[in-house]
């Protein structure tokens, strides 16, 4: 206040304070008292009037006694109907309890009217002293009552405050070429099913350091590894949530332990796994035990979508930019916000986040923040481990819901047809799902043959080219695509339902009901109800938009092309397994390993999981040994011979039809063929009861798929079960990869020797 407002401008805070008091006066009282207040007692000040007649000072004390000192005077003796003013003393002893300087309670009691230059000066004085006095009194009812009894919302209180500034400072920095160098480049949509420059750079890079990996790995003499022989080995980490993240990221620390991760030229991920993939190359720096140890720490007490988890995030030195920057930008492209986009960014930010600035006043956020730099965390930083084949390449997963035209209505889903972008067109009743892949060096489908940079993805596009230049998207929205399983269609739920009721009454009951409805709407209805999202999955840029120019006047294609925006949903719910993507045609894998820690462990389920797949790729997959689990659950080795399983996969006619994920027969989607037998190697995350005794990773409730809190012991207990569902199976790994390099080796000196004959 300034020292020119009158006395009375302070009188609205004084009755603010008042009122304030009188409302927090009986908390922690019984509803009827003695002292005729009804348990709100005020203590006043006296009021001294000096003789410009203006009210010089008033006081309430604490009117909740529990907020009051053991020695500080009573508030709840019985008052007289007349309170006499108390004294300077007791005033003093008052204000000490609240810890103010009573000195300015008292400026000047009396004192004549001056109206003199001296007198003026010194009224003027007492106004700001009074002023002072009731400043100090605010901040101390504040601080001793206020913020203790709401901690939680004072502090969100200054997150909210900060909010508006940063989408400011947000929306500016998102066009510098300082922190975003990408803002300076237009996107291209690449078309073609060939791999990407980058990826064929790293893919030779790769080759070069695995040979001397697989040599020592399968006990060969380097010399006799012919670069064209080593055989191109993925490893596959399936859906299932935490516990598909812990057990992805133990059994990478096997391969690692045993010199398998060396050998490996692709990991790929569905949901949990993506988690994995994604936090070894940003917070792990390339180390499996750096993550389990910060799974220990981070994966409890709070739940990633708990309001003490977002707290800490954004309160964090960065936290609010670096979680809440993107869902700006995303904005500012034109981009509705739905709730799957803050599922997005709350969950991976909690996971990411790797450590408490409470424990380090004064930290760095680069150090309290995963990934923070002055920008979030880029999908595309992780070249620095694949540019020279240091690492694997990540692939991360999504897929998109591909509809028929009845299924679709209105402007934003304009499909005619299901035809894709380069105009062919499939006979398709049924609805299917395209797989999206995401590398560090593009984001694409090679069901629709195109492709566009990672740093390009999430900008609007048109006619193959973006239209708006905006910084890469944050790999916190990226991994919201690749774990959206909340935003499932509706039959996804109805036959998770449908799995978990208990045979009898309930089940028979459920299912005559479902029956009714069939008959009711008929078939098409009852397709049309289960192919509807309850949930909107995120909105982002279709790359594919308008692609096709045409003249003026002209119509486009029907089906993507005439679509802005796409939905990319959860993999999981077409495969748990990311068999797809590593089946690229040009990716050529010869062995593929397929860690499954999804509910489909011990169903017995995985034939009918890769045959769907093989059956878009055109390969069949045969298991090559028939072994049962031993029906004693007492039985240490119950699964011995179960924990790495052999599927051969050869090439084979397309079928017409195939049955999906739920047990219907449908249509088979389209997809380019792989050319070439591949090996696969499927290690289900089952008991292992000689490393952790009565403990089923599937059936045990802690590590349930939708669990997001696990204690460090729990976190450890299924570390163990994997590193040992590892050892049991790592024979056979070795075998298959062995078997691989001879099929190669034979193949190669086939072809040489053809080749001589022919020049001969």
């Amino acid at each position: 206040m300034s020292s020119q407002e009158p006395p009375g401008a302070a009188a609205p805070v004084v009755e603010a304070a008042r009122g304030g008091n009188e409302g927090r006066a009986n908390i922690g009282r019984p509803p009827n008292t003695n002292d005729g207040t009804n348990g709100a007692t005020n203590l006043q000040e006296p009021s001294s009037t000096a003789s410009n007649g203006h009210s010089e000072s008033h006081y309430e004390g604490v009117s909740s006694p529990n907020r009051m000192p053991p020695d500080s005077p009573s508030l709840s003796q019985p008052q007289p109907e007349q309170l006499k003013p108390p004294t300077r003393a007791e005033t003093h002893r008052m204000l000490e309890s609240l810890q103010i300087d009573d000195s300015a309670a008292y400026p000047r009691r009396h004192h004549k009217k001056n109206n003199t230059i001296d007198g003026l000066e010194r009224n003027q004085s007492i106004v700001v002293e009074r002023v002072g006095f009731l400043k100090r009194k605010w901040l101390a009812f504040w601080r001793q009552i206020v913020k203790p009894a709401f901690p939680e919302a004072i502090q969100d209180i200054r997150i909210l405050l900060g909010l508006s500034a940063l989408k400011e400072r947000i929306r500016k920095d998102i066009m510098d070429p300082a922190i975003f160098p990408e803002v300076e480049k237009i996107a291209y949509v690449r078309r073609g099913i060939d791999l990407c420059p980058e990826e064929q750079l790293f893919l030779s890079k790769r080759k070069e350091r695995v040979r001397l990996s697989f040599a020592k790995y399968a006990g060969l003499d380097p010399d006799q590894v012919h670069p064209d022989d080593v055989p191109i080995v993925a490893y596959g980490g399936s859906g299932g949530g935490f516990r598909a993240m812990i057990g992805c990221l133990a059994y990478g620390k096997a391969f690692e332990k045993a010199g398998l991760w060396d050998c490996l030229a692709y990991i790929a991920g569905v949901s949990g796994s993506c988690w994995s993939i994604a936090a070894y190359y940003t917070i792990g720096r390339g180390s499996m035990q750096t993550v389990i140890d910060h799974c220990k720490k981070r994966f409890s007490p709070y739940h990633p979508l708990s309001g003490d988890a977002i707290r800490t995030i954004l309160s964090a030195p960065g936290g609010a930019r670096a979680t809440l920057g993107p869902l700006i930008q995303k904005h500012k492209s034109g981009l509705n916000t739905v709730a799957m986009d803050l599922y997005s960014v709350f969950t991976t930010g909690w996971i990411f986040f790797q450590d408490d600035p409470a424990d380090h006043p004064g930290g760095k956020a680069r150090r309290e923040v995963a990934g923070y730099q002055r920008t979030w965390h880029k999908y595309s930083s992780v070249r620095e481990f694949t540019d020279e084949g240091a690492q694997p390449m990540p692939i991360m997963t999504a897929i998109r819901h591909e509809r028929p035209a009845k299924h679709w209505a209105g402007k934003d889903r304009p499909f005619a047809e299901p035809e894709h972008a380069d105009g062919f067109a499939p006979d398709a009743l049924d609805a299917w799902y395209q797989w999206y892949e995401m590398t560090p060096y593009e984001v694409g489908c090679d069901e629709i043959s195109a492709w566009v940079p990672t740093w390009g993805f999430g900008r609007p596009f048109s006619e193959g080219k973006s239209t708006m230049q905006l910084p890469e998207q944050s790999l916190a929205l990226l991994l919201g695509l690749a774990t959206s399983a909340p935003a499932a269609p509706l039959a996804n739920y109805l036959d998770t339902i449908s799995r978990s009721l208990p045979v009898g009454i309930v089940s028979d009951s459920a299912h005559k009901l479902a029956r009714f409805f069939t008959r009711c709407w008929g078939e098409e209805g009852t397709e049309e109800f289960q192919n509807h999202h309850p949930l909107h999955a995120c909105h982002e840029h279709n790359f594919m938009f308008h692609y096709t120019p045409v003249a003026q006047g002209g119509e486009r294609p029907p089906g993507l092309e005439n679509a802005p925006r796409v939905q990319l949903i959860d993999s999981g719910l077409d495969n748990n397994c990311p068999t797809y993507v590593l089946l690229h045609p040009e990716r050529k894998a010869d062995v593929i390993i397929n860690m499954d820690a999804s509910s489909d462990v011990q169903k017995d389920s995985f034939q009918d999981r890769v045959d769907q797949i093989g059956s878009r790729r055109g390969l069949k997959f045969t298991r090559r040994h028939d072994i049962k689990p031993g029906t004693d659950a007492g039985d240490p080795d119950r699964f011995k011979g179960l924990y790495a399983q052999i599927y051969d996969g050869v090439p084979c006619e397309r079928p017409r039809m195939v049955v999906d994920s739920y047990g219907h027969t449908v249509s088979n989607p389209p997809a380019p063929v792989f050319p070439q037998d591949c090996s696969m190697i499927y290690m289900p995350l089952l008991p292992n009861a000689r490393a952790v005794p009565d403990f089923d990773p599937s059936t045990t409730k802690f590590s349930g798929s939708y669990n997001l809190v696990w204690t460090p012991d729990q976190v450890d207990m299924l570390v163990k079960v994997c590193e040992a569902n590892f050892e049991d199976g790592k024979d056979v790994i070795r075998q298959v990869m062995l078997e691989a390099w001879q099929r190669k080796k034979a193949a190669r000196e086939a072809r040489e020797a053809e080749t001589a004959g022919v020049g001969s």
